[in-house]
């Protein structure tokens, strides 16, 4: 810088050199580009428990139109047979039935059949069963249920009858015949004869050999003294027309002991309540002490 221009500058003759101000850039908020939510619909028409007793009923008229204006050869009964998936459809199935509320279903049905001409007796019967693998012989089927009728000319009990066989551990016999016909309560357990608590003297039905029995294999029987003398027991309910397990004294974990059903859908239910029943179904596996396992099948 030259003598004449720091003279200049001492003294304020030259301008402040500007800066170019350079303004900031702002981003500006882009708009929304994306698509608006819409709210899912809700499925409009009755709830599916409507939907599933509409098509039972439906069903279950169908079926009957051979009765229309023939009240003398009417049923006596109707058993409903319904195959369910999941145990999610089974519980649709009995709301669909109105379980909470007995003879709810059975009124309406017998409404709905008198509006189609078909009258059935004052006393006239119904019950229901589910299965998980195949339904049983039936009068009518369509898709997942089935219908027996009952007439004058068959039992009431003629298809309920049931058998037990040992999958694991020794029973006397290999298989036990459930006949309503012939009795209704059958007594579980270790050996033929026990005295119990009271003093009474009880024989069971079907019998888990003892170690001491005519042929008992200790290589089959090896668990068999896991099971009470008195273990538990299965008694025939002919209003609900089925099977349940109670468990006896001898088979509760007061006593040391367990009792389990296994049901198909792989759910296990613990029987270790005394004088509560426990409803079987079509292929149920009855554990008896953690040791023997014994198979429920209709016949």
């Amino acid at each position: 810088m030259s003598l004449i221009e720091k003279v200049k500058n001492l003294f304020g003759f030259t301008a402040a050199e500007q800066h170019a101000s350079v303004e900031p850039i702002i981003d500006l908020p882009k708009g929304d580009d994306s698509d608006p939510v819409t709210p899912k619909s809700v499925p409009a028409g009755p709830p599916p428990a409507a939907l599933q007793r509409e098509r039972i009923i439906r069903f279950i008229v169908s079926k009957l139109r051979a009765y229309q204006n023939e009240p003398e050869t009417a049923p006596i009964g109707l058993r409903l047979g319904i195959l369910r998936a999941s145990p999610e459809e089974e519980e649709l199935y009995r709301v669909a039935l109105w379980e909470n509320q007995p003879g709810k279903f059975q009124r309406e049905l017998n409404r709905q059949l008198a509006d189609n001409y078909i009258t059935l007796p004052p006393n006239w019967q119904f019950n229901y069963s589910f299965f998980s693998d195949e339904l049983p012989d039936s009068t009518y089927l369509e898709g997942n249920l089935g219908l027996t009728v009952l007439d004058k000319s068959k039992p009431n009990n003629a298809s309920l009858r049931a058998s037990i066989s040992a999958l694991v551990g020794q029973m006397e016999q290999a298989s036990y015949l459930l006949d309503p016909a012939q009795k209704t309560v059958y007594c579980i357990g270790r050996g033929h004869t026990t005295q119990t608590a009271s003093g009474r003297v009880r024989t069971n039905d079907i019998v888990i050999l003892n170690e001491d029995d005519p042929g008992f294999d200790p290589q089959k029987g090896a668990g068999n003294g896991a099971v009470s003398r008195s273990h538990a027991t299965i008694r025939y309910e002919a209003e609900q027309q089925r099977y349940v397990l109670l468990v006896d004294a001898g088979g509760l974990p007061a006593n040391g002991n367990k009792t389990k059903i296994m049901h198909p859908d792989e759910q296990v239910e613990r029987a270790d309540i005394a004088n509560l029943v426990y409803p079987l179904q079509d292929g149920d596996q009855i554990e008896l002490g953690g040791e023997v396992m014994l198979l429920f099948k209709l016949a």
